[in-house]
């Protein structure tokens, strides 16, 4: 073995045991946002609103994005009507999504940039895509737990930031950011 080849062996040997170290699963950052929460049960349902409402390759081919994702139990929290029309129950994808209001819900999770969970700072305001406003808030103390508000009525709470992916971030929320 030449001694470039050794070097080769060595670095992947080394950047592969400290893959092994680190707490969040290092493939996730080969995959866009979209394959990452495909591969995560408790986001099955926000995944097939993307899905049904025809957003997989806008979410797929977008540059440094932040998700805020809600989970299944967050969907099922918000009003059966709402629920129906854009997060439908339906395994087999025959429902769609309502075309208008799916789309403005799932862009109403989306922040343009890569904003990690440290970035996340008391009294930060971001704009979704769809124009909505949110503000950050974060509680003191090791926890230092974020919220995420969409107007007076809506918060949610991070309870799983830093999820990584090729084309951003992906921060699981308890509410949908629905007003």
């Amino acid at each position: 073995m030449s001694r470039p080849d050794l070097k080769a062996v060595v670095l992947a040997s080394m950047l592969g045991g400290a893959a092994a170290l680190l707490p969040w699963d290092a493939a996730a950052q080969s995959r866009n946002c979209i394959d990452t929460l495909a591969g995560m049960p408790e986001y099955s349902r926000v995944v097939a609103t993307v899905s049904r409402s025809h957003m997989v390759n806008e979410l797929r081919y977008a540059q440094n994005i932040t998700f805020f994702a809600p989970t299944n139990a967050a969907i099922e929290a918000v009003s059966a009507a709402m629920a129906d029309r854009l997060f439908p129950r339906d395994e087999q994808g025959r429902r769609e999504s309502d075309p208008v209001l799916a789309v403005a819900a799932v862009q109403a999770h989306l922040v343009q940039g890569r904003i990690p969970a440290a970035a996340l700072a008391d009294g930060l305001r971001l704009t979704t895509i769809a124009g909505t406003p949110l503000a950050i808030q974060t509680g003191s103390g090791p926890e230092r737990q974020v919220t995420v508000s969409a107007g007076e009525q809506v918060s949610a709470r991070v309870v799983q930031p830093d999820i990584p992916c090729a084309n951003g971030v992906i921060h699981g929320i308890d509410r949908a950011l629905l007003r």
